[in-house]
């Protein structure tokens, strides 16, 4: 028989009844549960209350990538709440309370968390979704809550190890048979960024990510990190049967405000028109084409959304007349540099992102541009330009891009 497997939603078998006033589990519940395609066993097993299924979060935890220690899952007996930490959130839940708190924002919960009678948190599966970002089904034929990570969540906890110093995302995610490196500081295999890790635990690196794209089998991260001064950060990872096999980045220093006010990284980040990705990706690869690597700046109007247009670069500022004039004043003054070939083009919705090999005064670069459209027009820029080494300073040999 064909498996009904359902989403989780306000009336699924998921939730429990926020009602209830007695905590009472049925021992013949016998669910289980399979995160990441792994059925587990735990002290504390899963419990049913008026057909719901309740999960017992300190034993899934680890799981999760929670460890199960004091300093990320904090218990306070006298509100009987719990603050748990993950990927750099901070997430508080409550006894009874359908309000949660991720980083002080507050998310409405359809059930609260219970307590059991022997003091044992169990929260509904939706908090796990909500607040970890984790995928959730049920399998009514096996009954079997599922939980899974999607590569964009497995991407960012590999990031985040940067800051943890816990290499055990990178150990579980990345291919240990294939993990090609175009970060050129690095060789390739994952020896060598679990290595890093445990180097920079005690650097105080913090990983600040803004923006998270994924296209196929391709991931592209857009951060802020903290390691040795601020800098502004691309990594793309690409993907094979769930593991990490390759991975790019591009890194600059992050310089001061540009003329309108903006950074390189803050800015829109709400991922809208999924159904455009395709369109929006066509728009955008046809722009640095037309106007970049073919140098017909006098195209740019048709390509802009005029003076609504919003620039992240540090050295211009707004509005389709600035941009034009930065142009024609480089051209005027000399300045030689072409993109002479685009790499990659990766998109999600309004979201685009196009990797490019740039010359620059007769060097080599890597230069990855973010634009964010709307209504068919480009609205919003983010970029970062990366030198590339002389390659007897590679330490591997699978080129930048």
């Amino acid at each position: 028989m064909k498996k009904q497997i359902a989403s989780i939603s306000l009336a699924g078998l998921l939730l429990f009844s926020c009602t209830t006033s007695a905590f009472a589990a049925d021992a013949k519940a016998n669910i289980k549960i399979v995160i990441d395609g792994q059925q587990g066993t735990y002290a504390d097993d899963p419990v049913m209350q008026n057909n719901r299924v309740l999960l017992p979060f300190r034993a899934v935890a680890p799981e999760l990538g929670i460890p199960n220690d004091n300093e990320h899952i904090i218990w306070n007996k006298g509100e009987r709440s719990v603050t748990f930490h993950y990927n750099g959130n901070k997430i508080f839940i409550r006894e009874g309370s359908q309000k949660a708190f991720v980083n002080d924002k507050q998310i409405t919960l359809a059930t609260a968390p219970k307590i059991s009678g022997s003091g044992k948190l169990y929260v509904p599966a939706e908090l796990i979704k909500q607040t970890l970002g984790k995928q959730v089904t049920w399998d009514a034929s096996t009954k079997s809550v599922h939980i899974s990570t999607s590569n964009k969540a497995k991407a960012v906890e590999v990031l985040k190890s940067f800051e943890t110093g816990d290499p055990t995302a990178m150990e579980k995610w990345i291919s240990p048979d294939k993990y090609i490196q175009h970060n050129l500081a690095f060789p390739s295999g994952k020896e060598a960024p679990i290595a890093a890790i445990r180097q920079l635990k005690s650097a105080g690196v913090k990983y600040d990510v803004k923006r998270v794209i994924q296209d196929g089998d391709y991931v592209a991260v857009h951060s802020e990190v903290n390691l040795f001064g601020s800098k502004a950060v691309f990594d793309i990872f690409r993907f094979s049967n769930g593991k990490i096999v390759e991975h790019w980045d591009n890194i600059q220093d992050l310089a001061a405000p540009n003329p309108s006010g903006h950074t390189m990284v803050d800015g829109s980040t709400e991922i809208t028109d999924r159904d455009k990705t395709d369109k929006n990706k066509a728009l955008v690869k046809k722009f640095v084409e037309d106007v970049l690597v073919g140098g017909n700046i006098e195209a740019m109007p048709g390509y802009y959304d005029g003076d609504n247009y919003i620039q992240h670069n540090p050295m211009v500022g707004d509005g389709l007349a600035t941009v034009m004039k930065a142009f024609r004043t480089m051209a005027e003054q000399g300045f030689s540099s072409s993109y002479d070939k685009i790499h990659m083009v990766i998109g999600e919705g309004n979201f685009v992102l196009v990797v490019s090999e740039v010359n620059m005064g007769g060097n080599t670069a890597a230069v990855y541009d973010l634009f964010r459209v709307e209504n068919g027009k480009i609205a919003e820029h983010w970029d970062i330009f990366e030198a590339v080494p002389p390659q007897d300073q590679w330490k591997n040999t699978n080129g930048k891009f």
